[in-house]
C-alpha cells in the first residue's frame, strides 16, 4: 500500500475522531427534587435586529411553553423593520431598545450586554431570534446546565427549505468539528462554542467579564466560550436535534454569503492548533482521493475512498440537519466551495478588516 493510500485511509478515520456523536439533551425534566432544580429565576434574552420573519417563530414557540415564571427579554438592536412591534406584540415580552453603539461594541455583544444588564441575577438564557425550541426544550437546557455548572451551550438542528441553503451543509459539520462536541476525543477545556442558544448564571456570567470583555469579538461565543473555560468554569456543548433547532440564513444567497464571511476568517484562527490542523488534513484528504486515488483514470482506489468519504459526510450531515443526500454525492464541489469562501473570508476579516451583516459595517480589527 502507499503512503497516499494509507494517508487517505488514516484521514477518513480521523474525520470520525473530529465528529461521531453529538450528544443531547436529556429528554426527561429532573425531577422536583433533583439538584438540578435550583429554584433560580430565569431569563431569556433575545438579540433582535431586523428579525420580523424570525421573531414569530421563536416567541411563538416560548409563548406554548417556557419555565415557570420566566422572564423574556428582546433586545431590539436599531431594527429598520418592524421588530419591535412584533415583539411588543406579544403581552408576555418586555421590550428594550439597545441604545447606540459605544466605540468599540459591535451589535450584538452590545445587545446582549444590554439584556443582561437588566437582569438582577439567577439563570441566563441567550437565544437568536431564528431558533426554534420543542417543548420543555428550555427547562432542559436549564437543568442541564444546573446539573453540569459553567456554560452550556447548544447548535440547532438546521432545518432547510430553500436549495441554496444546501450550500452551508460543510459549514455545520466543520462548525461540530471545530468545538469538539461530538468528538471521539472531546476536548478537557473546550475553546469553542454555539451562540445560538448559551445558558449560564448571572453570578458565572459576571465573573468571567460577559459580553463586556468581548464586545469587539467577530465570533463572540468562541471568545466567550474560552473564557468560561479559562476561568475553570465548565463548559458543555450539545446538538439540538429534535428539541432545538433554526434555519439560518433564510433571506436569500446574500445573507449566507455574508454570515458564513463573517464568522469563517475569525473563526479559524481561535481554534487550537491541533484541531484547526486536524480539520484542514481531513479535508485535504477527502477532496484530494478525486486525483490521488487515480485522477482523470477513475481508478477503484479512487472509487473506494470517494465512496467512503462520501457516506461519511452524509453520515455527518445527518447529524446537523435535513440536508438533501445529493450533497454526499457532490462532496468535493462543496468542499471547493468552502475554501473559497474561506479564502473570502480571510481577505475581508484580515485585509480589509470589515464584514458586512445586517446592514451594518462589522470591524473585524
Amino acid at each position: 500500500m502507499s503512503v497516499i493510500k494509507l494517508c487517505m485511509g488514516l484521514a477518513w478515520l480521523l474525520g470520525w475522531i473530529l465528529l461521531f456523536r453529538i450528544p443531547r439533551l436529556p429528554r426527561e425534566l429532573p425531577k422536583a427534587n433533583d439538584d438540578a432544580t435550583s429554584g433560580d429565576p430565569v431569563t431569556i434574552i433575545i438579540p433582535a435586529r431586523n428579525e420580523a420573519s424570525s421573531l414569530p417563530n421563536i416567541l411563538g414557540d416560548l409563548e406554548a411553553q417556557r419555565p415557570e415564571g420566566c422572564r423574556v427579554i428582546v433586545v431590539d438592536d436599531g431594527s429598520e423593520d418592524e421588530t419591535a412591534a412584533i415583539a411588543r406584540s406579544f403581552e408576555f415580552v418586555e421590550v428594550i431598545a439597545a441604545s447606540a453603539l459605544r466605540d468599540g461594541w459591535l451589535g450584538k455583544t452590545w445587545a446582549c450586554h444590554t439584556g443582561a444588564a437588566a437582569v438582577d441575577g439567577g439563570t441566563l438564557v441567550f437565544l437568536d431570534a431564528d431558533v426554534r425550541v420543542a417543548a420543555d426544550a428550555v427547562a432542559r437546557a436549564v437543568a442541564e446546565r444546573n446539573r453540569q455548572g459553567g456554560l452550556l451551550t447548544i447548535w440547532p438542528y438546521h432545518r432547510i427549505e430553500r436549495p441554496y441553503e444546501n450550500l452551508s451543509w460543510l459549514f455545520n459539520i466543520v462548525s461540530l468539528m471545530a468545538t469538539g462536541a461530538g468528538s471521539l476525543l472531546p476536548p478537557k477545556r473546550p475553546q469553542a462554542g454555539f451562540g445560538p442558544f448559551m445558558v449560564t448564571t448571572k453570578a458565572d456570567y459576571l465573573s468571567v467579564g460577559g459580553h463586556a470583555a468581548v464586545k469587539s469579538s467577530v465570533i463572540e461565543d468562541f471568545a466567550l466560550t474560552s473564557l468560561y473555560s479559562a476561568g475553570g468554569h465548565r463548559v458543555t456543548n450539545l446538538g439540538g436535534g429534535s428539541d432545538v433547532s433554526f434555519r439560518m440564513y433564510p433571506d436569500g444567497f446574500r445573507s449566507l454569503l455574508e454570515g458564513w464571511t463573517k464568522n469563517y476568517g475569525t473563526g479559524a484562527w481561535a481554534l487550537p492548533f491541533l484541531r484547526l490542523a486536524a480539520i484542514t488534513v481531513y479535508l485535504t484528504f477527502s477532496v484530494g482521493v478525486w486525483r490521488w486515488g487515480g485522477g482523470v483514470e477513475i481508478s477503484w482506489t479512487c472509487r473506494v475512498f470517494c465512496a467512503l468519504y462520501a457516506i461519511q459526510l452524509g453520515v455527518m450531515a445527518r447529524l446537523v440537519g435535513n440536508f438533501s443526500i445529493l450533497n454526499a454525492l457532490l462532496y468535493p464541489l462543496h468542499v471547493l466551495w468552502f475554501v473559497t469562501l474561506l479564502l473570502r473570508s480571510l481577505w475581508f476579516t484580515h485585509v480589509l478588516k470589515r464584514v458586512t451583516w445586517r446592514g451594518r459595517q462589522v470591524p473585524t480589527g
